[in-house]
């Protein structure tokens, strides 16, 4: 924020951290090697880059987003760069020492799109080495291996990638803008506002779980806002907002993954255990988006990655039950000229303070 205190939205506190584990992989043993970050998605948040409230003002409801047109993208990853001098300033070290950057963009930062921000961001990180930076739109599949943010397996999440800018009527006339899912306006015009009153809201595992928890002991917070999502859904399909399409189906669907979210598990199990699983150009499938770290094997040595998250998640999972922040990444070296991908976490260099988040 402008006088120095965090974004209430923000999720992301380990810019020390991730400094450190650029350093690391392109310096000391690793100084001359060819090394290449992939960044598969919601490395920026545009969506949580929005006015906040001053004391005693309540967050209004965004009802038509404007982060959806090119200029205000733009004027948005501008703040989000202003916030992260120190993950920016190791993101054009790690250029300089002759590595690479390919950033895939993710429900969250499909701002990405936009040829305006993919020039900023270049900008940025490097003017002299631009053709070592690359944006991806589509999954990037190489040495049998597929890397892919994970969100057009959700309806909630899934953008019609035939159309991802359309042209709209707006307040200032036809306007190109970005055709967002319905999740994208969820967070925007709902969970943001109650992120601000309850910061762990999106990074609760799995949420059908804490829905039976707060039913238990937050009875008036769920039931209030329940019927607040639920008006939010209405109108935002049925009545007023312009970017509606409210199609009866997909309407039915997107209720039934707000309390039963897919697996990208499974849908790896469907990939690799279906009966064109030989057929397929990738043996190794990485994904992210729901932030659950994960490595499974499957029959034939087919491998699922998920590579998480470095921010904190809350697990109701008896499993995993508890606060954390792992600091998970996929890490693919080659042996005998074969691609090996591992699920890695960064502990980074002892550290005597940590903020807390």
């Amino acid at each position: 924020m402008p006088d120095g205190r965090r974004n209430p939205l923000e999720d992301f506190h380990q810019d020390d951290r991730f400094y450190e584990f650029l350093d690391y992989y392109s310096s000391g043993d690793l100084t001359n090697a060819d090394v290449e970050l992939v960044i598969n998605g919601d490395f920026f948040d545009p969506l949580a880059v929005i006015p906040v409230p001053k004391a005693g003002e309540k967050l209004r409801p965004l009802d038509y987003p404007s982060e959806v047109e090119e200029e205000s993208a733009v004027k948005k990853f501008q703040q989000i760069i202003q916030a992260h001098p120190i993950t920016m300033k190791g993101l054009r070290l790690f250029i300089q020492r002759g590595k690479k950057i390919i950033f895939r963009w993710g429900n969250h930062d499909a701002a990405l799109l936009w040829p305006k921000v993919q020039d900023l961001i270049t900008r940025e990180l490097s003017i002299t080495y631009p053709q070592r930076i690359e944006f991806q739109k589509d999954p990037y599949i190489f040495d049998r291996i597929c890397i892919d943010h994970g969100h057009q397996h959700e309806y909630l999440n899934q953008f019609d990638e035939k159309n991802i800018f359309i042209e709209r009527k707006t307040t200032r006339g036809i306007q190109t803008i970005q055709n967002l899912p319905f999740g994208s306006f969820f967070v925007l015009g709902f969970i943001n506002r109650i992120k601000l009153e309850r910061s762990y809201i999106n990074q609760v595992q799995p949420f059908r779980l804490y829905l039976r928890f707060a039913l238990l002991i937050e009875p008036m917070f769920f039931f209030i806002n329940g019927f607040r999502a639920a008006w939010f859904f209405i109108k935002m399909r049925f009545i007023t907002h312009p970017m509606r399409f409210a199609r009866l189906k997909k309407s039915f669907f997107l209720l039934l993954e707000v309390f039963h979210r897919p697996s990208l598990e499974k849908v790896a199990e469907r990939f690799f255990t279906s009966k064109d699983a030989d057929s397929l150009e990738f043996d190794t499938l990485i994904l992210g988006h729901d932030h659950q770290a994960k490595m499974r094997i499957f029959p034939g040595g087919r491998q699922y990655i998920n590579t998480g998250t470095w921010t904190p998640i809350t697990s109701l999972d008896m499993s995993t039950l508890g606060r954390r922040i792992l600091r998970t990444y996929a890490l693919i070296e080659y042996k005998n000229q074969k691609a090996i991908a591992t699920l890695k976490v960064w502990n980074g260099y002892p550290h005597v303070t940590e903020d807390f988040s």
